[in-house]
């Protein structure tokens, strides 16, 4: 039988987690930059170029992976809080 394909998203070994490091938090793979951080600085005002200046380790398709990454946690969340209003 034949393996079913892998579904693999733009941010695959990109965005990661691993529970031995940096205490499991969503990070950027071969970093110790959390994603909660670099969005607080989204949040805050810097732009992308800004972060890329100040964290010279990062690219800006591993700053485009963080926000695809999150857009698509927003959508899995929508869908979620749809289903939540059919069951009241």
């Amino acid at each position: 039988m034949a393996k079913a394909p892998e579904h693999r998203t733009p941010w695959d070994g990109i965005i990661v987690t691993d529970e031995d490091v940096c205490m499991g938090k969503v990070r950027i793979a071969g970093t110790r930059l959390y994603l909660d951080h670099l969005l607080g600085l989204i949040e805050g005002g810097y732009g992308l170029d800004d972060i890329l200046a100040d964290y010279p380790q990062l690219t800006r398709a591993q700053l485009q992976a963080m926000l695809g990454f999150t857009r698509d946690l927003v959508a899995a969340k929508r869908n979620r809080l749809k289903g939540e209003h059919h069951h009241g």
